[in-house]
């Protein structure tokens, strides 16, 4: 029998109620007190009796009103906290002044490696006492927000918040953890954050060439192995990255790309594996995690890998054949399970050759070769391309334009892009800006480089006996003049000839050439 019994508040009255309870031979089980409020857990009674003992209760006086529950408020407040720990994603722990674990939730359990029957109501050892920044919390009563430590029990690293519990004197009488899983952190932080997932579907292509490509990786997809992407620059080897990404079962995680050129060295090491705490002046208290570690679950895409010096090549070996990672200063190896896809325009055969590239890193990495053709090998590709870019470059500059006139496209066709699909792009972007009315015309069309219809080099003529650097001469100043009648610049022609400003000067000098 449960009763809730509310009354107005005098000397005795809950004295009054025992007794009655007393003289019937009513057991109490448990009592609770709250301001005019008193509950009871008493023995079971049956119906008359229990009718009667209520009706004497209320006969108290200062009795107000007497209600039958069905739990005591602090079973209530029991399992509806019970149900919020065991629901709850972040690990929390409670312990008391002694260090007795007071509050424990299964996901605490989980991240830890510390059942719950083993750890409630037991004291917490002194490793994860320190760890987890109680035993600081108890001594000093200040708060840690969001602090990494590296937990041995669980063999990973997590994010630790901590709070003193104070009695009314303010003193610190026990303290409360909440602790995250980082990788569930970083897979919140990437869904939040990470562009719309690029499928096989978002490859456009025509020609039969890049139909066998993309269907070979599809097959690849579903595969967990390593992959090398080949291909110049400019041809896309991050589109087919994220849809090999997109198609396969790590498609719900993280995919992290690096560019490997683009980071100094001195870097890169600290980008890829993460720094602990004290690494180096300047490191972020606390450490930080590498991308292998961001992308663990996930996907690791390691672009221009053909750039890593020697020294990270012997620690993306280990990785690799390890699949545990170390951070820059730590003593303490995390393991991984993350998916590598490597991408490269450089020839590694000749770097293994030259002894640049290691060669046992060479055959981790090109387990699973995809090959991606340059625009040049897709002719049929350049007008869909050319025309999927056109409709998306008009509709953000809003601009009228809605195609090509059929000389611009065939001087679109006529040139080799030597910058691919990257450079492609580029060209139509930049048409867009130029043309007045609702076609692309030749004169619109800037190419970065001299297209296939340059001026022919002059014929050998073997009579003359010129030498090898009159004859080079001779082709040198067919270039200059063919690249400064379509750039009057000599900065805009010095930039397409891959010289500086100075040289391309030095060299219209030595010819004679106007200067303006």
């Amino acid at each position: 029998m449960y009763l809730r019994i509310l009354y107005i508040d005098r000397i005795g009255i809950v004295h009054d109620v025992t007794g009655i309870l007393a003289k019937r031979r009513i057991n109490i089980i448990s009592m609770e007190l709250e301001e005019n409020k008193v509950f009871l857990e008493c023995q079971s009674v049956c119906g008359d009796e229990r009718k009667e003992c209520i009706e004497e209760l209320s006969s108290i006086v200062g009795v107000q009103k007497i209600e039958e529950i069905s739990f005591m408020p602090s079973k209530e407040k029991t399992e509806q906290l019970d149900a919020i720990l065991t629901s709850v994603h972040d690990g929390i722990l409670a312990v008391n002044q002694e260090g007795m674990i007071t509050q424990y939730n299964p996901a605490a359990a989980r991240i830890l490696n510390l059942p719950i029957k083993k750890a409630l109501g037991q004291p917490l050892g002194d490793v994860l006492f320190k760890k987890l920044l109680i035993q600081e919390t108890l001594l000093t009563g200040s708060h840690y927000h969001n602090r990494e430590v590296y937990i041995e029990s669980g063999a990973s690293y997590c994010v630790v918040s901590t709070i003193p519990l104070r009695n009314n004197g303010n003193e610190v009488v026990g303290v409360v953890a909440l602790i995250r899983d980082t990788q569930e952190v970083r897979s919140l932080m990437n869904n939040m954050t990470a562009s719309l997932p690029m499928t096989f579907a978002d490859i456009p292509f025509a020609s039969a060439i890049m139909g066998q490509v993309v269907n070979q990786a599809k097959r690849y997809a579903a595969s967990d192995s390593t992959i090398l992407i080949r291909g110049e620059t400019g041809t896309g080897k991050e589109l087919f990255a994220r849809a090999l990404h997109s198609s396969s079962a790590r498609a719900h995680a993280a995919f992290v790309p690096i560019n490997c050129a683009a980071i100094p060295e001195t870097l890169l090491e600290s980008e890829l594996f993460g720094y602990a705490e004290g690494a180096f002046t300047g490191a972020v208290k606390g450490g930080k995690p590498g991308m292998f570690e961001l992308a663990n679950g996930g996907t690791l895409f390691l672009d221009e890998v053909g750039e890593i010096s020697a020294h990270l090549q012997v620690k993306l070996l280990r990785v690799l054949q390890e699949h545990r990672v170390r951070r820059v200063g730590s003593t303490k190896e995390v393991e991984i399970d993350v998916r590598i896809i490597a991408a490269t325009n450089r020839n590694l055969e000749d770097m293994v050759a030259d002894k640049i590239f290691r060669e046992d890193l060479y055959y981790r990495l090109n387990v699973i070769p995809i090959l991606v053709p340059p625009l040049r090998k897709r002719f049929e590709d350049i007008q869909l391309l050319g025309e999927l870019f056109l409709k998306h470059f008009a509709g953000k500059l809003q601009r009228p334009v809605n195609g090509f006139s059929a000389a611009a496209l065939e001087r679109l066709q006529d040139y080799n892009w030597p910058g691919n699909v990257r450079e492609l792009k580029n060209c139509i972007e930049r048409a867009v800006n130029l043309v007045d009315g609702s076609e692309v015309q030749p004169e619109h069309i800037f190419l970065g480089r001299p297209s296939g219809s340059q001026a022919a080099p002059p014929a050998v003529q073997f009579e003359t006996y010129q030498t090898l650097e009159e004859r080079l001469a001779e082709v040198e100043v067919v270039i200059l003049q063919e690249t400064m009648r379509r750039f009057r610049s000599s900065r805009r022609m010095g930039a397409v000839l891959g010289l500086s400003h100075t040289a391309v000067l030095k060299k219209m000098r030595k010819y004679n050439f106007p200067i303006s």
